[in-house]
């Protein structure tokens, strides 16, 4: 007889955001909103290194600016790009579910601070 374990957590509302690297490496940010401002998870979908896997990266910090987990959340896939394949970038950032906390202006932002010229979409 197998016993089924089903948790529940606390909803938050997120901001999803889809990130591609120019060789096809998928990163999915989620910006969560919390009673204290935000925190933000990274999951990487790299199919394309020779150890091929997933991983989910929690991100520092949890702020009340959605912009500095934003900004944690683009300095973790650079570090991880350069540590994989430093030929590989971000090429492309897709907003699905609109800019619920932080605008495609402020994306703009952050990506330029760092250096990056890439297409920011909203839907």
């Amino acid at each position: 007889m197998a016993t089924t374990v089903l948790s529940i957590g606390p909803f938050r509302d997120v901001h999803s955001i889809d990130i591609f690297s120019r060789k096809g490496r998928k990163f999915t940010v989620d910006i969560y909103k919390n009673k204290d401002g935000f925190e933000s998870d990274v999951t990487i979908i790299d199919r394309v290194s020779s150890v091929p896997g997933s991983w989910i990266f929690h991100t520092e910090p949890t702020s009340t600016a959605a912009s500095d987990n934003f900004e944690a959340c683009i300095k973790l896939i650079n570090d991880y790009l350069l540590k994989v394949d430093p030929q590989d970038h971000i090429f492309d950032v897709h907003n699905p579910c609109n800019c619920p906390f932080l605008d495609k202006p402020g994306q703009e932002r952050v990506l330029s601070g760092k250096g990056i010229t890439c297409p920011v979409r909203v839907n």
